[in-house]
């Protein structure tokens, strides 16, 4: 068998286990390694946990960007030693250059233009405005109309967020027109402040929504010659503390089958009206009272511990359907693969702190022992500093929960958060309000 070559370019810490993937169905497997704007040195400055990995790279590439257009030259080098058969990133930083540089070299792709529509927020809305598809009334306004309010015609409640981001950043949920002001009020710092690499990645004019009240949902889809599947959907949990972030989600959704089918004709509509025909995405979807509205479209497949989540539930690997499908293989979706039900709890902290002096792993191996909890990323010392939690990357880690169903895992999720406060010395961000269990509507998926 003639071994076949893929190339991945930057990735997420959970992408990384690509690597593993491509090697056990056969493939040479190259890692391009942005200094610039890399995904993974914005998820972590630890490189012990990036080195495993590299254990199943063939060829590790460290290039100073992969912006105007110097990707396609890099691999143009890297191919006259073995021809590229795939190229493809977990990376949001990436997803715009690889999709540009496949389409050049003739490789499977996103169209490019197509893939802009769908990520830069405002190309969005307005296609899908054009095409008679729900979507928020919406402006446009760049930074510097923001900072001094100049401009506005949308009021609170209303979504402010970059039109080209990712994870929460610069982004907030402002309920109250002094919400806004109050965010406003610390922009600007917080962009001098953040990591340099962020601000290559996140652009300055910002998207301004009207706020949509439903509950909050992703659909894991897989695209190829324009036929639209959603192969997962979750119902995800917003923190009690900041409507804007996601605390955690559970897997299936849980929705009716009435609705989960709305959802998904939704998607396939807006797949189609972007001209979107073929990779892998992660969608978000809130669902009002109308019907489904489009939250945003992530030109990757899903994140986090998605991947893991779903394997533990469908026994099949999403890294695996990824290479498959950008190797021009048949992919089988199986929609009923999912066995079980489990809840993917994040954890941060409500307020800036440290982890108790007292903190002893054990304490925290007994706790995950007793709610059957196998899955844990928390790295946690005595007396180790805690940022607030404030957008993803402030996030201390996962944990995946089990349960009979979406309802109860999640419920359990909860309850273990609220005994992990004890054993951090700190208190914790929660999803769900601590006098209104066990009803459902006590979830922040609304």
């Amino acid at each position: 068998m003639i071994e076949r070559h893929v190339v991945v370019v930057d990735s997420t810490l959970a992408g990384l286990l690509a690597f593993k993937t491509a090697k056990d169905i056969g493939c040479r497997v190259t890692f391009v390694e942005p200094q610039d704007s890399s995904f993974l040195a914005i998820s972590t400055k630890d490189r012990d946990r990036i080195t495993p990995h590299l254990v199943h790279v063939d060829r590790h590439v460290v290039v100073p960007t992969v912006t105007d257009g110097r990707l396609v030259n890099e691999l143009r080098q890297i191919a006259e030693a073995h021809a590229i058969d795939a190229l493809i990133t977990t990376s949001e930083a990436a997803i715009l250059p690889v999709a540009q540089a496949a389409q050049t070299l003739g490789l499977p792709a996103p169209d490019a233009e197509a893939l802009q529509n769908a990520v830069f927020k405002d190309r969005c809305r307005q296609k899908l405005a054009e095409a008679g598809l729900r979507s928020p009334r919406h402006q446009v306004l760049p930074e510097a109309d923001l900072l001094v309010d100049r401009g506005r015609v949308i009021h609170a409640p209303l979504v402010v967020k970059p039109t080209r981001g990712f994870g929460k950043q610069f982004s907030a949920v402002c309920k109250t027109d002094a919400e806004l002001a109050a965010f406003v009020a610390t922009l600007d710092a917080a962009r001098k402040q953040s990591d340099p690499m962020i601000n290559l990645i996140v652009n300055n004019n910002y998207i301004l929504e009207e706020y949509v009240t439903g509950s909050l949902h992703s659909s894991e889809v897989i695209v190829k010659d324009g036929e639209v599947l959603c192969f997962a959907t979750t119902t995800r949990y917003r923190s009690q503390h900041n409507d804007l972030l996601e605390m955690g989600y559970s897997m299936p959704s849980g929705l009716e089958g009435h609705k989960l089918a709305k959802l998904e004709q939704y998607v396939s509509d807006v797949f189609k009206c972007l001209a979107l025909d073929f990779g892998l995405y992660h969608v978000e979807i809130l669902y009002a009272d109308d019907g489904p509205c489009l939250v945003e479209i992530n030109g990757r497949m899903m994140g986090g511990v998605g991947p893991q989540v779903y394997q533990a539930l469908s026994d099949r690997d999403a890294f695996e359907m990824l290479l498959r499908l950008y190797l021009a293989e048949d992919v089988a979706v199986d929609q009923d693969a999912l066995r079980g039900s489990a809840t993917v709890v994040l954890i941060g902290a409500k307020s800036e702190g440290f982890v108790s002096e007292d903190f002893m792993q054990e304490e925290l191996d007994a706790l995950l022992h007793r709610y059957g909890i196998s899955f844990c990323t928390l790295r946690l010392t005595p007396g180790m500093p805690l940022p607030r939690f404030e957008s993803n990357l402030s996030a201390l880690g996962h944990v995946i929960v089990h349960g009979a169903n979406p309802h109860s895992s999640a419920l359990k999720g909860d309850e273990f958060l609220r005994e992990l406060d004890a054993v951090l010395g700190v208190e914790l961000a929660k999803y769900i309000e601590e006098t209104s269990k066990p009803p459902m509507q006590a979830l922040r998926a609304s």
